[in-house]
């Protein structure tokens, strides 16, 4: 949670602090307002994502809550490709959490000289409820289409690319039947840099978005098993 803090507020901050520098240095004046009107601003600069979590190619018996959740933020940079900016590539800094609960934990193995993990089911007799959470910093890439301008002033968009993240903190909370609680850190097998494809539409500032990881959830040389992250979310566009 205070990695969650400190990403979002520096994030916030950047962003403000992008869009105040923006007022000041492009208020029309008398002799560039005809160039004003032909510069279409940059549009769609953050998004917000409420999402669900589900983690692909599961054990047999490992099951997984509807509630698993996460939070995804992002600040991009948007780059008009044609003139009426229907068409643009983005680039920014974006972070991502997800938490998935399961009835089952993470464990580690050393087999042969050969460490590895893998999730592993635990009973209802002991486990109550069970939670584990990555957390990565992204660089998000897409390329955007949009409609022209309704009557109100919105559009219909859709925009497709990809994300390269690195992991800054995972961690496993566990409660048991007795209602210990159990919080672990230690997690060295999980994928460091993961990559995937991203996708969101909608419609004035309420898109729907889409991310699938390329790579696994734990290293493939670490697992004897394969998990990839499927993220859906409700994304917001503020500005």
């Amino acid at each position: 949670m205070k990695h969650f803090i400190l990403i979002a507020t520096i994030l916030l901050s950047v962003g403000f602090q992008s869009l105040a520098q923006s007022d000041a240095t492009e208020t029309p004046t008398a002799k560039d307002s005809v160039a004003q009107e032909s510069k279409k601003p940059h549009q769609d600069l953050m998004y917000i994502d409420l999402t669900w979590e589900r983690l692909l190619g599961m054990p047999n018996g490992v099951q997984q809550k509807w509630y698993s959740r996460g939070i995804n933020l992002g600040l991009l940079y948007d780059y008009p490709l044609n003139k009426n900016g229907n068409v643009s590539a983005a680039i920014g800094l974006g972070f991502q959490s997800h938490n998935y609960y399961l009835n089952s934990v993470v464990s580690r193995y050393d087999s042969g000289g050969v460490n590895y993990s893998e999730f592993r089911v635990v009973g209802d007799t002991i486990l109550d409820r069970g939670k584990i959470s990555v957390n990565y910093v992204d660089l998000p890439i897409e390329v955007r289409f949009r409609t022209n301008e309704n009557s109100k002033g919105y559009r219909w968009k859709f925009a497709v690319g990809g994300k390269v993240g690195y992991l800054l903190q995972a961690h496993e909370k566990l409660i048991d039947n007795q209602g210990i609680k159990i919080k672990t850190y230690d997690y060295p097998h999980i994928t460091q840099w993961r990559y995937g494809v991203s996708a969101r539409v909608g419609y004035g500032s309420l898109m729907l978005s889409a991310f699938y990881s390329l790579t696994p959830f734990f290293e493939p040389n670490n697992s004897t098993t394969q998990q990839n992250a499927l993220t859906i979310g409700l994304s917001i566009v503020p500005f």
